[in-house]
């Protein structure tokens, strides 16, 4: 039997050929890989977005709070000053109780004063309530969208409460001012009104000394040039001024009554002739039973001092013997050369003021301006005065 080896077995007759290999599984896992990858980026997307809203939702409501802070400033300013104006007010009105004098301070004015600053002062007391204090500044901003959320809702109302506050601070400090106006302008009227009072406070005073009336004046000064407003300055001016007609008043009430005696009616008559002739210079007046020598029998004597300060003031000595002789001519002609020399105080330039003889020319010439004869005048004891100062003296008044 031959023996061989064949290449290759063919298959019989009941064997199959085999199935075809199965396709790679790669294409499926791709496709899952790709679906992950596509929602990652769109998850990655969503929360970028949503960081970029909240940042932005955030910065708005930022900026939107950052520039009502800004706003809220000057009318808190504003409404501070209202405040410190009606404390000034209040205080001031409340301080002009202790005028005493009813011509500086009527009981009307005192009346209607009393309200407004009581009005003033509970206007003053709703305006604190407001509120002053500026808001501080956001918080660091935060890094996760959540709280930026969060924070930027919480500045909206802040803002909105901020911007409510300052609105009621506009009300608040222009209800103040309109309260401060009236208050000022109630002020001023009663300052124009102790102003105008003082000139008749002055003559029915015209018996005080010139010192106290001097310090009523420049009192009074202060209160007319006062800016007419309510404050620290117009009310001390005023209480000054009170301070300085009680003190006028006063001064009258005791030098009249020193010049209380037999002599009394006839020295005021004189006293007042003098003043009608001094042209405002203020004059103060002595008697005396003696003087130079003179003042016995139909004998009489004047002395006067002057000084130039304060609008002219003078001090004259007079005898009383001129009392029991008024209204002889000689007793008018002495008391027109003495206010001659008190008159010096305004017109000291028309003559050689620091000469003494020319003082005694001075009033005997200025006695002679008034029609008196040049001897009772001055002109029997200091000789007659030139004509050039006797033309002077007539512009002196």
């Amino acid at each position: 039997m031959d023996e061989f080896a064949p290449d290759a077995a063919e298959p019989g007759p009941l064997e199959s050929p085999p199935p075809p290999a199965a396709e790679p599984a790669a294409p499926v896992r791709r496709r899952t890989w790709l679906w992950i990858s596509g929602a990652v980026v769109l998850i990655g997307l969503v929360i970028a977005g949503v960081q970029l809203w909240a940042n932005l939702a955030y910065d708005d409501a930022d900026e939107a709070f950052l520039h009502a802070r800004v706003a809220a400033a000057p009318p808190t300013a504003t409404l501070i000053a209202a405040l410190h104006g009606a404390d000034t007010r209040t205080a001031a009105a409340q301080a002009l109780d202790g005028v005493s004098t009813p011509e500086l301070l009527g009981p009307e004015n005192r009346a209607a004063l009393a309200a407004a600053a009581e009005g003033l002062a509970k206007d003053r007391a709703d305006a604190e309530h407001v509120g002053l204090a500026l808001p501080g500044e956001p918080a660091k901003k935060p890094p996760v969208p959540w709280e930026l959320f969060v924070q930027a809702s919480d500045l909206r109302d802040r803002t909105t409460a901020l911007e409510d506050r300052t609105a009621d601070q506009v009300d608040a400090a222009q209800s103040l001012n309109d309260a401060i106006g009236g208050i000022d302008a109630l002020g001023g009227s009663i300052l124009d009104a102790a102003h105008a009072a003082v000139p008749t406070i002055e003559k029915a005073s015209v018996d005080s000394r010139f010192a106290p009336i001097v310090e009523m004046r420049k009192a009074d000064d202060e209160v007319e040039s006062s800016d007419k407003r309510l404050d620290e300055n117009a009310t001390a001016s005023l209480l000054r001024l009170d301070r300085a007609v009680v003190a006028v008043r006063a001064s009258a009430k005791s030098e009249l009554a020193a010049k209380a005696g037999p002599l009394y009616g006839t020295r005021r008559k004189i006293e007042a002739y003098a003043r009608s002739i001094s042209g405002g210079v203020l004059l103060e007046f002595v008697w005396t039973d003696r003087l130079l020598g003179q003042g016995a029998g139909q004998s009489g004597a004047g002395t006067a001092t002057w000084d130039a300060n304060d609008g002219g003031t003078s001090h004259i000595t007079l005898t009383n013997s001129i009392a029991r002789y008024w209204p002889a001519e000689w007793t008018r002609a002495l008391v027109a050369h003495e206010v001659g020399h008190s008159i010096s105080a305004k017109c000291y330039e028309k003559f050689d003021w620091e000469n003494e003889h020319a003082n005694e020319l001075w009033a005997t010439a200025w006695a002679m301006s008034w029609g008196y004869d040049p001897y009772p005048a001055g002109a029997d004891n200091y000789g007659m005065p030139p004509k050039s100062m006797q033309e002077a003296a007539k512009t002196c008044r």
